[in-house]
């Protein structure tokens, strides 16, 4: 069975890999991270030279009909069956189990583009569809695919290396929120209940966002208008709700708090206004 290498990434049919061997540190220093911050490797990204190789093979068989010149699996079956030389037959680059391999794909497998089995024989499945496509697609084609798989690498790394800035932004936040932010201003909330409160006047309307503990327990992160904020005494329990703080990005009451911060385009408050109104 293989297992993850930290070799260098070997092209199959492009001229040489768009990105260095060690991307995802190249990438982190791209988004500003230091060093020591491990970046997660993403789902999606094959985690040695061998998933790559699968990977690969998979998106080759998966390729379109117009493409590759073989618009249905029956087609793939009969091409690789013509090409696949006897067993043992003296052949550059044969390892011995091209033939065997190809008997031993199945239509499934052809048609969707999704290689079963173990690791080792998923291995053998996707060289021998690589060193058929070779022989049997047209070279820019199989170019194209390879660089897509590539360059979706990379881009994977680069969505890693933005969450775990993200994540960081966001822990610090909730550590030490800042006193501005975004034109809003951190205020005193004075009430047992919030742990940190901001302020502004969003599309002309007073309001307040916080996070806070509700009646069981848990943190939330609502805005809520500085009106009823007021009536209600300062506490987010017992006020009415203005809008729901969301994120797309991170996790719990703070990431959501921040998302709000950064999402609306809003004006500063006056210190003085929370009194006034």
């Amino acid at each position: 069975m293989y297992a993850e290498t930290d070799e260098t990434v070997e092209p199959t049919f492009v001229e040489e890999i768009p990105f260095e061997p060690d991307i995802e540190r190249t990438i982190a220093a791209e988004h500003g991270l230091p060093f020591y911050v491990d970046i997660d490797r993403p789902d999606d990204v094959p985690a040695d030279e061998f998933e790559r190789t699968i990977d690969l093979a998979e998106r080759v068989l998966s390729a379109g009909g117009r493409r590759t010149g073989f618009g249905h699996h029956e087609e793939l079956r009969r091409s690789m069956a013509e090409w696949a030389p006897d067993r043992g037959e003296d052949q550059a680059g044969d390892p011995g189990y091209w033939r065997q391999v190809v008997y031993t794909i199945s239509p499934r497998e052809r048609n969707f583009g999704r290689l079963q089995g173990g690791p080792d024989e998923q291995l053998q499945k996707a060289r021998t569809v690589l060193a058929w496509a070779s022989d049997c697609i047209d070279e820019d084609v199989l170019r194209e695919i390879e660089h897509a798989q590539l360059t979706d690498i990379e881009q994977a790394w680069r969505d890693a290396a933005e969450a775990a800035k993200e994540r960081r932004a966001i822990e610090a936040f909730e550590q030490d929120p800042p006193a501005e932010f975004d034109d809003w201003t951190r205020f005193d909330a004075d009430h047992d209940v919030v742990d940190v409160a901001y302020h502004a006047k969003n599309h002309g309307t007073p309001v307040v966002a916080a996070v806070f503990r509700t009646s069981d327990g848990s943190m939330d992160a609502q805005e809520f208008t500085l009106e009823k904020w007021l009536d209600a005494g300062g506490d987010p329990q017992a006020a009415r709700p203005n809008r729901y703080c969301v994120t797309s990005s991170g996790d719990g009451p703070y990431a959501r708090l921040r998302s709000h911060l950064q999402t609306f385009d809003v004006d500063s408050l006056a210190e003085a206004s929370l009194e006034e109104c």
